[in-house]
C-alpha cells in the first residue's frame, strides 16, 4: 500500500472511530431524530461493548422513542459496565418511573421501587449529585407510602439540596409548597432566590416557569425576558415561556411564532423542553393568527414526539 493510501485509510478509521460516531449519535439526539441515533448506537455499539456511555445515550433514545423496555435494559448493561456511576443509576431510575407511569397499579409497584433505589444509590454514589436529589424530592412528594413517598423524606431532601446549592434550595422550598398548595410562598421563595442572585438567569426561570403555571402570564414573561437578558445563548426553556406566554396574552404573536420555529429546529439537551412542547406552541402561535393549516402541522409534529400529548390532541381535533 502506497504511503497515501495508507494515509487515506487511517483518516477513514479515525472518522468512523466509536468515539466520532458517539458524537454523531448524540448530536442527532439533540435535533430530536432518536430513531437515527438509536439505530446508529446499536450498530455500532459491538465495536465498544464495554463502554456504558454507548448504553447510556441509546437508552436515552429508547427512552425518547417510548421504549420502556428497551431503554431500562440499555441502562441496567451501564450500570452493569460500572456500578459505581451516579449518571447511570438515575437514569436506570427515571426509566422506570417512565415506565410505572404508563402502566396499570399493581404493575407499576415493581418498577417504583425499583425506580427509588436506583436514585437512592445515585445519590450515594454522588452525594452532590442535584440531578438526582431533585428526581428523590419529586418522587417522595408524588408516591404513594406504599413504594417509599412521604413528606417527611421531601423534607430531608429539600435541605440537602440547600446544602449543596443555596440558590437550588428555593427551588426545591418553592416546589415543596407548590405541592403542598401554599402558592404565595412558593412565589416568596423563587422571588428570593431571583433577588439573592439577580446575575444569574436560573433563578428568572424557575420564576418565569412557576407564573406560567400558576397562568400569570405577564409577569412569567417578565422573568422569561430577563433570563434571556442574562443568559448568552438564550436559554431554550426561557425563550418558550417568553412565547408561550406572549401566546397566551394575545401579543407579538408573529415573533412568537418565528422564535417557536427556530426552537424547533434544536439542538436541546435533556434540560431543555421537549420538542413536543415547543411544537404544541408553534401551533398556539399559528392558531392565534389564524392560520390552521400550519397549526394542524405543528401539532401533528408534537404528536409524533409524543403520540399521548394531551393538549395536541385536543388542539389537533379542535382544528378539524
Amino acid at each position: 500500500m502506497t504511503a497515501c493510501l495508507m494515509l487515506f485509510a487511517l483518516l477513514v478509521h479515525a472518522a468512523d472511530s466509536p468515539d466520532a460516531v458517539l458524537d454523531k449519535a448524540i448530536r442527532m439526539y439533540g435535533l430530536g431524530d432518536y430513531q437515527k441515533a438509536a439505530e446508529t448506537l446499536s450498530t455500532e455499539k459491538a465495536l465498544k461493548p464495554n463502554s456504558g456511555e454507548y448504553s447510556l445515550w441509546l437508552g436515552k433514545s429508547y427512552l425518547k422513542l417510548r421504549r420502556w423496555d428497551d431503554a431500562i435494559r440499555e441502562f441496567e448493561r451501564a450500570v452493569l459496565i460500572d456500578p459505581s456511576n451516579s449518571t447511570y443509576h438515575l437514569w436506570l431510575g427515571r426509566a422506570c418511573g417512565r415506565k410505572a407511569e404508563h402502566s396499570i397499579f399493581f404493575k407499576a409497584l415493581g418498577p417504583a421501587r425499583k425506580l427509588l433505589k436506583e436514585f437512592q444509590t445515585a445519590v450515594r454514589l454522588s452525594p452532590k449529585n442535584v440531578d438526582a436529589h431533585f428526581d428523590l424530592l419529586e418522587f417522595y412528594l408524588s408516591a404513594p407510602e406504599i413504594v417509599g413517598g412521604g413528606r417527611d423524606h421531601a423534607r430531608f431532601e429539600v435541605r440537602q439540596i440547600a446544602s449543596i446549592d443555596p440558590r437550588l434550595g428555593y427551588t426545591a422550598q418553592a416546589r415543596y409548597f407548590e405541592d403542598d398548595q401554599k402558592y404565595d410562598l412558593a412565589r416568596q421563595e423563587l422571588t428570593q432566590a431571583a433577588a439573592k442572585f439577580p446575575d444569574l438567569p436560573a433563578p428568572y426561570i424557575d420564576l418565569a416557569d412557576y407564573n406560567f403555571r400558576r397562568m400569570d402570564y405577564a409577569d412569567a414573561a417578565a422573568a422569561a425576558a430577563k433570563a434571556i437578558d442574562l443568559s448568552r445563548p438564550p436559554e431554550p426553556k426561557a425563550q418558550l415561556i417568553l412565547f408561550a406566554s406572549w401566546v397566551r396574552l394575545g401579543k407579538n404573536l408573529p415573533q412568537a411564532e418565528k422564535g417557536l420555529d427556530a426552537l424547533s429546529r434544536g439542538p436541546l439537551d435533556d434540560d431543555d423542553p421537549p420538542f413536543e412542547d415547543i411544537y404544541y406552541w408553534l401551533g398556539q402561535a399559528r392558531q392565534a393568527q389564524g392560520k390552521k393549516a400550519e397549526a394542524r402541522m405543528a401539532n401533528d409534529m408534537a404528536l409524533r414526539f409524543n403520540p399521548d400529548h394531551d393538549r395536541a390532541k385536543a388542539a389537533r381535533a379542535a382544528l378539524r
